[in-house]
């Protein structure tokens, strides 16, 4: 874990929480079962917000007897194992039940942070890769990878510096680079959407509805 090597007997229903965005890598030394559970961040905001009223981080714990954790993942793994039967509530309320057993006891105040705007080379290199990629899957690791910074720094300082997140600003991107297109009655809407990211002419036309207010047909007959 961030460089470090710890060695540790992990007994039955013991529970492992690893914070997101840690390096950290496991191995072991005989054959092994264990369930493994993705939280997400939304969620554990939420469940801070409402139960803590600041902004906390979770601390790394190995190998710890959990028994409320332990019942609440059997119950997970059980809903999962039978196709989810159950109501959509119910494995939400295992979930924030899980964020807040988390919250409660395996977390601590987090320093308040206020995002700085990205440099101004650091905002053009970005910018520009957006533009150079916009028909591929572009993601967040990828953008903030250009900054050297963490994903969640990397979308404060660039929302900070432009205005409005990575990906809206990625969705006008592609709607510029449509408009520009739609000027030429030789390429089919449909191969548009592609060549500019969109999953397909319906993704393309339900987005660029919302930032033009017509649809790309009626966009191309004007």
């Amino acid at each position: 874990m961030d460089g470090k090597v710890k060695h540790y007997a992990h007994g039955n229903g013991c529970v492992d929480v690893i914070p997101a965005f840690l390096s950290h890598w496991t191995n072991w030394d005989q054959a092994v079962e264990f369930s493994v559970i993705a939280i997400c961040l939304t969620l554990v905001k939420q469940t801070t917000q409402e139960l803590m009223q600041r902004e906390v981080e979770l601390i790394p714990q190995f190998s710890i007897a959990e028994p409320v954790i332990q019942q609440l993942a059997l119950a997970l793994k059980m809903e999962t194992q039978t196709g989810c039967l159950s109501s959509r509530l119910y494995g939400e309320s295992l979930g924030t039940a899980l964020a807040a057993r988390l919250v409660q006891n395996y977390a601590v105040s987090k320093p308040k942070f206020k995002a700085n705007s990205l440099p101004q080379s650091q905002l053009a290199r970005v910018m520009d890769y957006i533009k150079a990629n916009l028909a591929q899957d572009l993601s967040i690791l990828a953008l903030a990878n250009l900054t050297s910074m963490s994903e969640s720094h990397f979308s404060r300082s660039f929302k900070q510096s432009v205005g409005i997140a990575p990906y809206q600003y990625l969705m006008q991107q592609r709607v510029e680079r449509a408009q520009q297109l739609l000027k030429q009655p030789a390429i089919s809407i449909s191969d548009i959407a592609l060549n500019c990211g969109f999953a397909n002419q319906t993704h393309l036309t339900k987005v660029f509805r919302q930032l033009t207010g017509v649809t790309p047909k009626a966009y191309q007959k004007r």
